[in-house]
């Protein structure tokens, strides 16, 4: 009485709604059909719960793929097979939707082409993705659509951005896609969207469960709290929320599937790194001629090792200038699929202020800390990150703000740019991965080919895994279930990358070349502003120069 609540069993929904029909007075609003069906199932015996999904036969999957599934993935490959394939994956990031996502593809893959819809920042991951899961596939039968103009039905496996999508309908018809994968969905959510209106006509055919909601005005009555407009004559409102704990028990029962970290971090290791590959194909021609001049250069012979290591720097400066874009598309994707904190480090200043000028276009908040920022104001821009309560990136320079920082409030780390000494970036991603941190650490690294890139990320796994077999690190860049390495192939490349390995491998050699490269970043900055330490035993020549360079770096 105090409540003037009463439940029910939904076993007793029919006898009730019979019941109160022939009372006078009283009113009753029915609950949706899509509510009774799909828990009325549960009591006729025809759906099971979802602790209680059958085991998949997933013998016709290449084994690499299957064996590499943590138990809680392979549930979730289990329950999506018994919804027929169709399902809200919804798990937490960093809980490896996307290895799930292709071994439920594969489960279908006689249905195929398969059609991947994704942000364009990551379509080339996807393609690295089904490389190294499915070595059954023809690397020829991955189409990965760059620019509107090229064919996006050509492959089995096709991956297009939602930009691209809209523009689909003007090419000419091929095989129906019978297998999708729509990668982070939410870019949907609003239908006036141009991607949204492209994507409708895929999904009116292949929707998860197209018979739960046939009328959206039902759902909009229901879930968002739809009322008509109080300034105009016509048209409903659905901008608000309700009934949202009926919606979340719906979703679970009839093809969300979500777990959080929480829920799995027995099965979770500590860190889970992650190789984004992304693409320079929007760059000029201008930077397309550099880069290409640059390893020409490196291809040649009979140089001195300081010839050589300029060569490389030469590189290097290149491939930071030619992944700017990339770059910033990544940071955006991060920011629209909800991420509101994270690190951001890179090391070139180039890059740095190109990130900070495009939050401030975005109207995002963020700190930077880089070799210019004195010593006094770091612990009150880790403070402003620590405990804001809104969406906010910190942008670090991985030499200057790479130790001494305490941003544990984030679970993400990206690297914009790689750096050839892993004890760096280890070093870096401990900002976050540190006493107080209570959540398992996503490290991101985006990773471009045809530059640099390609050649430094084999040498820091190389490395990393020598520390790690002499027991000096605990952390392994190519072991995670996530990651995705780079194979080499062209002997060229080889010879390449043991130069950087050759170069850059001696400490004296490692520190003169940073501490030309930095040096040319803040040569204007005073001296209170000099980076952080970041060495110890260097040995200097006795070129006045250098010992300048090393009094800045004291002073």
């Amino acid at each position: 009485m105090k409540t003037r609540k009463w439940s029910f069993s939904l076993e007793d929904y029919k006898r009730l709604m019979d019941l109160l029909s022939g009372m006078a007075g009283v009113e009753v609003e029915p609950l949706p059909r899509a509510v009774i069906q799909a828990f009325a199932a549960r009591f006729n015996g025809t759906v099971a719960k979802t602790s209680d999904v059958p085991e998949a036969d997933l013998s016709s999957i290449d084994p690499t793929l299957t064996s590499s599934l943590m138990p809680f993935q392979k549930e979730g490959v289990n329950f999506a097979v018994s919804k027929q394939g169709r399902l809200l994956l919804a798990d937490d990031m960093g809980l490896g939707k996307t290895v799930q996502a292709i071994c439920i593809a594969a489960y279908y893959r006689n249905e195929w082409p398969l059609l991947v819809v994704t942000p364009s920042s990551v379509r080339f991951t996807w393609a690295e993705a089904f490389r190294r899961w499915l070595p059954s596939l023809s690397p020829d039968s991955i189409n990965v659509a760059v620019k509107a103009k090229e064919n996006m039905r050509s492959g089995l496996v096709n991956i297009v951005s939602y930009d691209l999508l809209s523009r689909m309908d003007k090419q000419h018809a091929g095989p129906p896609f019978n297998v999708l994968i729509m990668d982070e969905s939410h870019f949907l959510k609003n239908i006036k969207t141009a991607r949204c209106k492209a994507a409708l006509p895929l999904l009116k055919i292949l929707a998860v469960r197209p018979s739960l909601f046939p009328r959206f005005h039902e759902f909009g009555v229901r879930y968002c709290d739809a009322r008509q407009h109080q300034q105009k004559n016509w048209g409903w409102d659905y901008s608000g929320s309700s009934n949202l704990g009926e919606l979340k028990l719906l979703l679970e029962e009839c093809l969300m599937l979500r777990r959080l970290k929480s829920d799995v971090l027995s099965q979770l290791p500590s860190k889970q790194r992650k190789v984004v590959t992304v693409t320079i194909e929007g760059v000029s021609g201008h930077m397309k001629a550099a880069l290409s001049a640059a390893a020409k250069q490196l291809a040649k012979t009979h140089r001195s090792k300081m010839e050589e290591k300029e060569a490389l720097l030469v590189f290097y400066n290149h491939t930071a200038e030619a992944k700017l874009q990339a770059i910033m598309e990544y940071i955006t994707d991060m920011l629209e699929c909800g991420r509101e904190k994270f690190l951001v480090f890179a090391h070139h200043k180039l890059v740095l202020d190109h990130i900070t000028t495009e939050l401030l276009k975005k109207n995002v908040s963020f700190i930077r800390i880089d070799g210019a920022t004195p010593s006094a104001e770091r612990q009150q821009l880790c403070e402003k990150f620590q405990f804001s309560s809104k969406s906010c990136v910190a942008v670090l320079s991985v030499t200057a703000a790479n130790m001494g920082l305490t941003l544990h409030s984030a679970d993400l780390v990206i690297f914009a740019e790689l750096f050839w000494n892993p004890g760096v970036l280890i070093q870096a991603e401990d900002r976050v991965h540190r006493i107080g941190q209570t959540s398992n650490v996503d490290i991101h690294y985006l990773v471009a080919k045809g530059t640099a890139d390609d050649h430094l990320w084999p040498m820091i796994q190389a490395k990393m895994n020598v520390l790690k077999e002499v027991g000096l690190s605990e952390s392994n860049l190519s072991e995670k279930a996530e990651n995705e390495s780079f194979h080499l192939k062209d002997p060229n490349q080889k010879r390449i990358t043991e130069m950087f390995q050759r170069s850059f491998s001696e400490e004296d050699d490692f520190d003169e070349a940073i501490l030309m490269e930095v040096a040319n970043d803040w040569k204007d900055a005073p001296p209170e502003a000099a980076p952080a330490p970041y060495c110890t035993g260097t040995s200097f020549s006795k070129d006045p120069n250098k010992k300048t360079m090393k009094d800045f770096f004291s002073r």
